[in-house]
């Protein structure tokens, strides 16, 4: 069953693309708030707004709940090894951990970003878009868990991002500077 969840997970995001992604740096940081998750209570949890984040967009219809979207995998290069790849399986866990015991989706305003840390692997959410959107911890979960695994040294990267389509979220895993 896991291996078809994993076959599944990477027909829907597609090949990872090495491509001419960057890191997102948060300008401005506001703390919002601040935990820890997981059974063991050991992944840090903050969010926090940006004042690079907010995107401009018409005011069109908008899609708020984007927890079923794809988005496309982006490789950080060049090489340099990206965070363990079992300490993203930390996070990836607690985020499965909480979807059980809390709820398979979470709100994030527009402009904020979810910042998760443990060990040497960091991950975050940023919502660009100027609405708030729902998204899901369990496709977080397995967004990091593919990313840390796939986007290594011996792909010529170090860490990467998941982007949607309209480019009004991103999720990105990378090692803790």
């Amino acid at each position: 069953m896991q291996l078809f969840l994993r076959f599944a997970f990477a027909a829907a995001f597609g090949a990872v693309a090495v491509a001419k992604a960057s890191s997102f740096t948060c300008e401005n940081k506001a703390i919002i708030s601040s935990s820890f998750i997981g059974q063991n209570s050991d992944v840090q949890v903050d969010t926090f707004a940006c004042s690079n984040a907010i995107e401009k967009r018409d005011l069109g219809a908008r899609q708020t709940n984007v927890c079923a979207d794809t988005c496309t995998t982006n490789c950080f290069t060049p090489s340099g090894g990206g965070p363990n790849p079992y300490d993203c399986q930390v996070i990836s866990d607690a985020l499965l951990y909480d979807s059980q015991n809390i709820g398979a989706l979470f709100n994030i305003a527009s402009g904020s970003t979810i910042y998760m840390q443990y060990s040497t692997c960091q991950t975050f959410f940023v919502n660009q878009a100027s609405y708030n959107e729902t998204y899901c911890r369990t496709n977080w979960a397995n967004v990091v868990e593919y990313v840390a695994f796939n986007c290594q040294s011996t792909q010529n990267a170090h860490g990467g991002n998941c982007v949607a389509p309209d480019q009004t979220w991103f999720v990105q895993v990378q090692t803790k500077p």
